[in-house]
């Protein structure tokens, strides 16, 4: 389609009017850009003044203690520190030996995934205890629930009609006149 000269004046004007105020996709970028580099200074810079204050606060602490002091505090440290990685590697292990027990007692995954969290403790006895005491209660109220729905399933009466279940289905035309028939059904 051809535009007359004013015709496309007034289009590209309208479009630099509708257009005022927004960016270029480079600008854009730059902008973008701009921003996320000052927010990570910005998260970097307290990152490291909050490391500042802990380092100076131990430090003092340090400062104002004997040598032994100072040994016996960062042994304390240390060892807390393996007391939490231990208790991290066990939490794993009591994970994947919890998985274990709950397929092996052939329970879906679905169905106890949502309690691995209560379950598991990075105590091995606790989780095992937390496990059985799960697949017990998952194996009675799975077994309540199948003979409820049997009880309940046996009290359906049969069909009426075919006491004895020796209805044939119809094969063929004379069954259905003969079927028509015994039901008294009439041709309107």
């Amino acid at each position: 389609m051809e535009f007359t000269t004013e015709q496309q004046e007034h289009i590209d004007k309208l479009i630099a009017e509708k257009t005022t105020g927004l960016f270029t996709e480079e600008e854009l970028n730059k902008r973008v850009t701009s921003e996320v580099d000052r927010r990570v200074e910005s998260g970097i810079q307290k990152g490291l003044e909050t490391q500042k204050t802990k380092w100076e606060s131990d430090y003092k602490t340090k400062a104002q203690l004997s040598a032994e002091e100072v040994a016996k505090l960062e042994v304390k440290e240390q060892l807390d520190d393996i007391a939490r990685r231990e208790a991290e590697i066990n939490t794993r292990s009591n994970t994947i030996d919890a998985r274990d027990l709950l397929s092996s007692a052939e329970i879906p995954q679905e169905d106890y995934s949502k309690f691995m969290k209560l379950l598991i403790s990075d105590n091995a006895e606790a989780t095992k205890a937390n496990v059985m005491d799960f697949i017990d209660t998952f194996n009675n109220t799975k077994k309540n629930i199948e003979t409820e729905v049997k009880k309940k399933l046996s009290n359906i009466p049969a069909p009426k009609g075919d006491p004895e279940g020796e209805h044939k289905k119809p094969t063929g035309v004379q069954d259905f006149i003969q079927i028509a028939s015994e039901g008294n059904i009439r041709k309107h």
